[in-house]
């Protein structure tokens, strides 16, 4: 058999909770943080980069200091829309990466809707009227 270590047990249950505290959007962010410092020197193109942050998801848990890397990240993305480079491109993603811009980098930071405690717990108080309990199955001798 391929992999590493011994074959996981077929009643493995992951008991560690992951930790989400990161993602509190607890701290008060000023108001001029959240708006782009100086927006009527920067392009369209810009405008509508930094806008699209604004309005994203992950925004709603940034801290200041999020924000504020978002600020310095600003004139990049104007040089970057002035004149395309490879350089600048890479700069542009690792850190919009470290922020959550892309499908993989929220996996990777565990960022998703189903984590936001406004939505409610994952587990039902009681399993629904037409499912089986298998805990209950397995103690009268099922299999």
């Amino acid at each position: 058999m391929a992999g590493r270590g011994p074959a996981p047990k077929d009643n493995a249950v992951r008991r560690n909770a992951v930790d989400l505290s990161h993602l509190e959007g607890d701290e008060d962010v000023p108001d001029k943080l959240m708006k782009l410092f100086k927006r009527d020197g920067y392009s369209v193109a810009t405008q509508r980069w930094w806008d699209t942050w604004v309005e994203s998801d992950q925004a709603k848990s940034f801290k200041a200091t999020d924000w504020q890397r978002l600020q310095m990240l600003a004139p990049l993305v104007e040089a970057y829309y002035r004149r395309p480079g490879h350089n600048a491109l890479a700069e542009i993603r690792q850190n919009e990466s470290l922020l959550g811009a892309t499908v993989t980098d929220r996996m990777r930071l565990r960022m998703n809707k189903v984590n936001d405690p406004s939505k409610g717990s994952e587990k039902p108080d009681k399993l629904p009227e037409n499912v089986a309990d298998f805990e209950l199955y397995r103690q009268l001798g099922g299999a």
